[in-house]
């Protein structure tokens, strides 16, 4: 897959993602008792997150040329980088205010994580399904 779409639609996964989780986020604590408000930027900021964290794929190019140790200490590397950037923006931007707060975004933070890996290995596959299916029709017609 080309890298720039690949960047745009990590980007458009991560923040419907975080959008989506801080909804249910919401409802929990709707439901729980505690009032929680949405502020006029806090829909920007998480587009503009989605799009920060989809940038260090770029760490990640051609990977599956990569030795099975590589493999695992960048991918390591890109979760933590990732997760720092998060936390960070996540205090910076008044997304938590204490321990629970920051215990909620990190647990949301690893779920979209997983959520993207299995997102984007599932677009990679159904590309080379797409190849392949192109190849074996230009084979057939020679």
């Amino acid at each position: 897959m080309n890298i720039t779409k690949k960047i745009f639609i990590q980007s458009m996964v991560i923040s419907m993602s975080l959008f989506l989780f801080n909804g249910i986020t919401m409802v929990i604590r709707h439901f729980a008792g505690q009032d929680t408000v949405m502020l006029w930027y806090h829909p920007i900021t998480t587009i503009l997150t989605g799009v920060l964290c989809a940038l260090p794929t770029l760490l990640l190019k051609n990977m599956d040329q990569w030795p099975p140790k590589v493999f695992v200490r960048r991918v390591a590397l890109h979760g933590l980088t990732l997760y720092a950037m998060v936390a960070g923006m996540g205090r910076l931007l008044g997304w938590y205010e204490d321990l629970t707060g920051f215990l909620c975004i990190s647990a949301i933070f690893w779920v979209v994580y997983v959520f993207v890996w299995l997102c984007s290995h599932w677009m990679d596959k159904q590309d080379e399904k797409k190849i392949n299916q192109a190849l074996n029709e230009i084979r057939d017609s020679e």
